[in-house]
């Protein structure tokens, strides 16, 4: 396997472990995959710019003391690799219990990986809605 293949792989693994942290509402896994500096930064959708892990790790904490399930299936993922940087675009297809049943909505996310002692970390989380345009058959 070439070399740049077994980098998006540890990419895309560490980006799992996000995703996996996230679905499991689970702080200390969030934090082991996440750079925890001054340098890390975090943007929900509606929400507001967190910078430093100081400000990201609360509102990780309050987010997941505030939703219940949570399932991302995750679409058109792309993984750049810009030594010491690894960029996942994708789209997350986020299902939630509503009150007439699950709701799955699609938020675009770019997910900025840093290189370091500690192997890869995510240093940068920016999620925003997607819009995407209709089809012909959708507009008819």
């Amino acid at each position: 396997m070439p070399a740049s293949q077994v980098i998006m792989d540890q990419v895309l693994a560490t980006n799992r472990r996000f995703y996996d942290a996230f679905e499991g509402r689970d702080i200390d896994a969030m934090e082991a995959c996440c750079d925890t500096t001054s340098s890390a930064q975090c943007l929900h959708p509606a929400g507001v710019w967190l910078r430093g892990w100081d400000e990201v790790r609360p509102a990780w904490e309050h987010l997941f003391a505030n939703i219940g399930y949570i399932e991302f299936e995750l679409a058109d993922i792309r993984v750049d690799v810009l030594d010491p940087l690894g960029i996942v675009t994708c789209v997350e297809r986020v299902t939630i219990p509503g009150t007439g049943g699950a709701t799955t909505t699609e938020i675009a996310a770019t997910n900025v990986f840093l290189l370091g002692d500690g192997g890869w970390r995510l240093l940068i989380h920016h999620a925003s809605p997607a819009y995407r345009a209709a089809t012909q058959d959708e507009e008819e």
